[in-house]
């Protein structure tokens, strides 16, 4: 008998989607799919792509939107032992491409709306193009055979491969093995609380790799149902949330307090919510305190990354009870989950006393295998099959984790290091401040000095003086910074992180 770690992560999926077959799996744009009929796509989808020669150690990308064509397609790939290579379609043409080259895929995926320029981009490579969500006359998904593909003889293969942002440079592609991926699976309905049949509002994108084996592959484990919310404003949000019943959502960091506001409207929303996920960035404290008093307990903070695979960090109900164990627990990431270790350490790589900032380094059972093509970049970051994650933080007393940003944009000044994500949290008190980036540009003296851009809220006026005088009244002198520039927006990756070199090149003189 094959048991689940002796099978692909699609195989562990597809096998609990049979036993929900009359249960909704999919809603939204015009769709609505069981359970069964969403299986049976994958698999007819499955038995397509063999057919055209792709299984173990074939690459397949996939260029897709949010829809239920495009998860019976992760779904098909992982059914056939091949990888499936994510790339981000809020990308650019020649970010795309670049992807595309460097997967050396056998075979390439893109739903509707993707098509006329992933078929640009591939002209001449000789490189296949397969439409998803055709009419059923060209769906390779529409007929064919049900039976399910035997399961892998060699589940440490890679299984999906996501790309890295690339905030500081090319992009990275991020392997993790079908073994892994299905751990993650079964890991994530328990870090997030998932009921049976949970009903995920997903405000989330099939554009992050992070939405596909961290929320949508797992709602569908447990027989849950995803309903594609994506974009819409925090009103026809709480809409369907109501009118679906919805047991569990995600928060993007810009709609936190306007959704906290539409739940204190309308608080029927919560008689089946039962968690409320933020992640993927930094939200200040008072915001989510805000949201914590409209939603109660039900909100759960982590922290993760896509080498992690699965968050190694989060908060519980507890947390947001009077008793927490947690200096600040709105202004932590929790508390390390049970498959994971966090430590903080100092540029001797040894562990800091708790309450001081280092590099945040990480232990996970769901940890990834290394860079694509990579073996260079996969040995620095994992130099003892631990993960220096290139991030900031610190551990207090009871363990809980604070993230203070990344190691390459701490800025050091006159000797002294700023963690810009401390002066960030204090400028976000300001008046009519919407969103702020803290960087560090030259400095002929102190080497460098912090410098801030502040975007206003609509119709507000912003008083660089007064956040100015703001963060002396809170901070240390040499943290607050010494320029403040009011801009229109913030330059932001594809998955939406703050480009804090463009915002360097923008600013320093020099």
């Amino acid at each position: 008998m094959t048991s689940p770690s002796d099978s692909s992560w699609a195989h562990l999926v597809v096998a609990s989607m049979e036993r929900r077959r009359s249960d909704v799996a999919f809603r939204g744009h015009g769709v609505v799919r069981t359970h069964g009929e969403s299986r049976d796509r994958a698999v007819r989808f499955a038995h397509a792509l063999t057919a055209r020669g792709v299984g173990p150690g074939s690459r397949v990308a996939l260029v897709v939107e949010d829809r239920a064509d495009a998860v019976e397609a992760y779904l098909g790939v992982g059914l056939t032992g091949a990888t499936a290579v994510h790339v981000n379609d809020r990308l650019a043409g020649p970010e795309i491409a670049g992807i595309l080259d460097r997967a050396d895929a056998s075979v390439v995926c893109a739903t509707a709306g993707h098509l006329e320029r992933v078929a640009d981009l591939l002209r001449g490579s000789g490189t296949p193009l397969i439409a998803l969500g055709l009419p059923s006359s060209e769906d390779l998904a529409a007929s064919g055979s049900t039976m399910v593909p035997d399961a892998l003889a060699e589940p440490d293969r890679p299984g999906i491969v996501g790309f890295t942002s690339g905030t500081t440079g090319t992009p990275k592609g991020v392997v993790h093995t079908h073994r892994n991926l299905a751990r993650i699976v079964r890991h994530m309905p328990a870090h997030d609380g998932l009921r049976w049949g949970s009903r995920c509002g997903f405000t989330g994108t099939l554009a992050f790799v992070a939405g596909v084996w961290g929320v949508v592959l797992p709602h569908l484990y447990v027989g849950g149902e995803i309903s594609f919310l994506a974009g819409l404003d925090p009103e026809r949000w709480v809409d369907a949330m109501i009118r679906e019943r919805t047991n569990f959502t995600y928060a993007p960091t810009p709609l936190m307090r306007a959704f906290a506001a539409e739940v204190r409207r309308r608080p029927a929303v919560l008689e089946q919510l039962d968690g409320v996920l933020h992640s993927g960035s930094l939200a200040d404290r008072d915001t989510v305190a805000d949201l914590v008093d409209a939603i109660g307990p039900r909100y759960v903070e982590t922290y993760g990354m896509t080498e992690t695979g699965a968050p190694v960090t989060a908060t519980v109900p507890d947390d947001w009870r009077p008793g927490s164990g947690a200096d600040d627990p709105y202004a932590s990431a929790g508390r390390p989950v049970p498959i994971a270790s966090v430590t903080v350490v100092g540029r001797d790589g040894a562990s800091v006393p708790s309450g001081e900032t280092g590099e945040i380094v990480v232990r996970s059972e769901t940890l990834f295998e290394g860079y694509l093509g990579d073996p260079g970049a996969t040995a620095e970051a994992l130099p003892d099959g631990a993960l220096r994650t290139g991030d900031l933080g610190a551990l207090d007393d009871a363990g809980y984790l604070y993230v203070r940003g990344r190691l390459k944009d701490m800025i050091v000044t006159g000797g002294m290091n700023v963690y810009p994500a401390e002066v960030e949290q204090v400028l976000a008190l300001g008046d009519g401040v919407a969103e702020v980036a803290v960087f560090g540009v030259s400095h002929p003296r102190w080497g460098e000095t912090v410098t801030a851009a502040v975007v206003p809220r609509p119709g507000a006026v912003v008083d660089p003086s007064a956040l100015e005088t703001l963060v002396r009244s809170r901070l240390a002198s040499y943290k607050k910074p010494t320029a403040i520039h009011v801009v229109e927006s913030l330059p932001r990756t594809a998955s939406l992180k703050v480009q804090k070199d463009e915002l360097r090149k923008r600013f320093d003189a020099s």
